[in-house]
């Protein structure tokens, strides 16, 4: 375990993080020393607050010192910790609650081929197909049915962008998410994620679903946060879009996985053929294909993926 640098004091508590931050002189420090290109002197920083006590300034200025602010020779800057409370205010997470109502989108369901749809609130991107029993089927979360998935995306990213570049930036910024995710990196934290997996036995998705599990595939995965409240569930075939020879399978048939040009192609990688010969040792194949290319994956008991 790493100690904080030495001009730096012990770390806080989050009770007393949050009432460092509660008050609005100490939040007009910190968004000062944000848009400063360099470190502020005392009374270049006093000078560009709205208080008419120094007494006072002082005051709430080292109640940040240490843990928010950091000070130098040359004055006072922001440390990391400061910026990111300075970045989640400006992302919006915590002033800005944009709503965009279902909606379609110049994208097609990987699946059907039919036309997707969008929603966004709590910071959430929802999409759907407006024909097919998509990924999920219908998720009482969403209220629509043929889910494909969620898609994280701070109120920064709805902005003046129209629902199409709102998707496109969600995909990139989900995807950057997702990417950390399964490879075992909570995005939130940066801690050690926790994985665990689950089969269906009566899998059965002849109308597009099971309805036992309400999935599309049968083997899924869930990623948990020991650390923080981070959670995600998802597919399988999540996990393999990180895998080194699938990013070189997409790469190869013109797909970015990191920026991709539509949701059709992406969607290839969560559009696959599941052939579980075994649930007790596991022994699955996930088959994927693109233009009549493929490649597989067997999963084991122990989780580990090999290339076929």
């Amino acid at each position: 375990m790493t100690s904080p640098p030495d001009d730096e004091g012990p770390a806080l508590t989050p009770d007393q993080a949050f009432s460092a931050l509660g008050n609005t002189t100490r939040m007009d420090i910190l968004r000062t020393l944000a848009d400063a290109d360099t470190p502020l002197s005392f009374s270049a920083l006093y000078d560009r607050i709205e208080l008419s006590d120094s007494g006072q300034f002082n005051y709430h200025l080292n109640k940040l010192v240490d843990h928010f602010v950091r000070k130098r020779d040359d004055g006072y800057e922001l440390t990391r910790a400061g910026e990111r409370i300075i970045e989640a205010v400006l992302s919006g997470a915590v002033t800005e609650h944009p709503i965009i109502e279902s909606t379609e989108v110049d994208q097609y369901c990987q699946y059907c081929g039919a036309p997707i749809g969008i929603s966004y609130s709590d910071e959430q991107l929802l999409v759907f197909c407006t024909e097919c029993p998509g990924t999920y089927g219908r998720q009482e979360f969403t209220g629509e049915y043929g889910h494909l998935g969620r898609l994280y995306l701070p109120p920064a990213g709805v902005g003046d962008r129209s629902p199409d570049e709102v998707y496109r930036a969600a995909r990139i910024w989900g995807g950057l998410e997702t990417m950390a995710t399964v490879t075992g990196v909570c995005p939130r934290c940066s801690a050690s994620l926790e994985e665990s997996l689950d089969v269906c036995p009566t899998h059965d998705p002849a109308d597009g679903v099971c309805p036992a599990c309400g999935n599309r595939y049968a083997v899924s995965i869930d990623f948990s946060c020991p650390n923080c409240i981070y959670n995600r569930s998802g597919l399988f075939g999540v996990k393999l879009t990180a895998h080194t020879e699938m990013l070189a399978f997409l790469a190869g048939n013109g797909i970015n996985p990191i920026a991709p040009l539509s949701h059709a192609s992406i969607g290839s990688a969560m559009n696959y053929t599941e052939d579980i010969r075994s649930v007790d040792p596991l022994d699955v194949r996930f088959i994927f294909e693109i233009d009549g290319k493929t490649i597989t994956f067997r999963v084991d008991d122990d989780r580990t993926i090999h290339v076929e």
